[in-house]
């Protein structure tokens, strides 16, 4: 069973893939930022310690409560409609951290199927820059990359690996494949809801190298 109104871009740390993101919701579609960065900045600006360096277990259980939330949340926007990473990532990382996992979370991520193709970013060491939220050298961040796309290999999905080009061509390509769907016009609550973070996109595991 599949979502056929939600499609996820994800991959390697640094590979253009909040670019892309940024460039389909300047076209009107509906896009969910990635929800680990939007947490981590949430603490920084508040003076909070919910960090992945801190208490990685909690960490990681708050990324995924919010990111099942964001799926639901999801269903009242019009489709397409785009995540920056998703449920199964989360659980597949945690897996791999060896993170305590309940069953009802399991089972709760089956629920909330995706569209195939699950589109990924590879490793682009050409355009890869640290940063702020990026401090991971990109041999470090490399590594999380596998395991990224291994997560929803396990749990089915078909991935489909975006092209190392323009942003322009890579929206094309994105379009195509999902038959060119034409943008439908966000609502303004809705798109307020959906407002993507600043420097948005960093990989879920990759938090642990931040500290």
């Amino acid at each position: 069973m599949d979502n056929p109104r939600f499609y996820i871009i994800t991959g390697a740390s640094g590979a253009g893939k909040s670019t892309l993101l940024r460039a389909l919701g300047d076209l009107g579609y509906a896009v969910v930022p990635e929800v680990a960065l939007s947490i981590v900045q949430e603490q920084e600006k508040r003076g909070g310690n919910l960090f992945p360096w801190t208490n990685l277990q909690v960490f990681m259980e708050e990324v995924l409560a919010r990111n099942l939330s964001a799926y639901d949340a999801a269903q009242t926007l019009p489709s397409p409609v785009f995540f920056d990473r998703a449920v199964p990532e989360c659980i597949g990382h945690m897996r791999i951290l060896g993170l305590e996992i309940e069953a009802k979370h399991v089972e709760a991520c089956r629920r909330r199927p995706y569209a195939h193709p699950v589109f990924v970013a590879e490793p682009w060491p050409e355009i890869y820059v640290t940063d702020r939220w990026r401090r991971a050298s990109f041999a470090r961040a490399q590594r999380s990359y596998e395991p990224t796309v291994a997560a929803y290999v396990a749990e089915g999905y078909r991935t489909c690996l975006l092209p190392k080009a323009s942003v322009e061509e890579r929206v094309a390509f994105v379009r195509q494949q999902i038959k060119n769907d034409e943008p439908k016009q966000i609502a303004e609550a809705s798109r307020a809801a959906v407002k993507y973070p600043d420097d948005a996109g960093r990989a879920p595991i990759e938090g642990v190298d931040h500290h």
